[in-house]
């Protein structure tokens, strides 16, 4: 914290830096633009408003994946499309020259992006983020990388989000379901988050443990998708509603008992109980 404060990172900030489960899917967006029902969390509300008092660029992201700005606004820490994430992508891709960025889904870096800088590094100069929530590490196995090799790569931007100021706090990766020719999912992002785990309690950061939350056998299909229209997914975190409905991101926010059965309620939840606790620890 001392350093992020010495680099000039502010309070009431966080950053994302991510694949689809952190830029997509009714992910965070909702508590910076839609009245959350609480149910019995609503001693978590002055921690959402204290996040949404500082705005920031809206951010952009392909249309069909991300809400759309007005849909969105205002702008804060929640409601921003970061520059440091995408869908599809592994570690290495926001460390990298955003020159050297390609995405068959759309995404662009952003255009205020110089070529020779990184989205990450772009990202936390831009928003100057006490802390950067980070969740990649799903579409290692889609790269053909290892559990091991997955770990390692997250570890590296973890290091790089700490040289540049912000305080990092690491999600294990959610669970990816087995289906047809879909095979070793489960077991990939088992291992995966049994190694990030390891690597982020070494290290002495915030941790966030997702797979842990979303293993668990009382959620709907594990907080997961399980199909989109007729494709299978078992992949991304599902909200309470579906997360194609028009009213998704107000659905996202419901804390209700039975709402928080699905993975983008439950995940909007801890994650604004992680930086709940982080700020409480921060002003003892």
């Amino acid at each position: 914290m001392a350093r992020a404060d010495r680099k000039g990172m502010r309070a009431g900030v966080f950053a994302k830096a991510g694949d689809s489960n952190l830029v997509g899917y009714n992910v965070l967006y909702g508590l910076g633009c839609r009245e959350p029902r609480w149910g019995e969390y609503e001693w978590l509300e002055p921690t959402m408003l204290s996040y949404r008092e500082t705005g920031l660029p809206p951010g952009e992201g392909p249309a069909v994946q991300v809400p759309a700005p007005d849909d969105r606004s205002p702008w804060n820490s929640f409601s921003r499309v970061s520059a440091a994430g995408a869908f599809g992508i592994i570690a290495p891709h926001l460390t990298q020259r955003s020159s050297k960025f390609h995405s068959d889904l759309g995404w662009k870096p952003d255009p205020d992006c110089l070529p020779r800088q990184s989205m990450l590094d772009f990202e936390i100069r831009l928003t100057k983020p006490r802390y950067v929530l980070v969740n990649i590490g799903s579409n290692g196995d889609n790269y053909g990388h290892s559990p091991e090799r997955t770990t390692r790569q997250l570890s590296r931007l973890v290091r790089a989000i700490r040289r540049r100021g912000p305080v990092p706090v690491v999600c294990t990766i959610p669970p990816a379901l087995n289906h047809a020719d879909l095979t070793g999912r489960w077991d990939f992002a088992r291992e995966t988050s049994d190694r990030i785990r390891q690597a982020v309690r070494k290290a002495g950061l915030p941790l966030i443990d997702q797979w842990r939350m979303l293993a668990d056998d009382g959620l709907e299909n594990h907080g997961l998708i399980e199909f989109d229209g007729q494709f299978f997914d078992g992949f991304h975190v599902e909200t309470a509603g579906g997360f194609r409905d028009p009213d998704a991101l107000e659905h996202a926010v419901d804390f209700r008992p039975e709402a928080l059965r699905y993975g983008a309620n439950l995940l909007n939840l801890v994650c604004l109980r992680a930086l709940n606790v982080l700020d409480e620890a921060t002003r003892a």
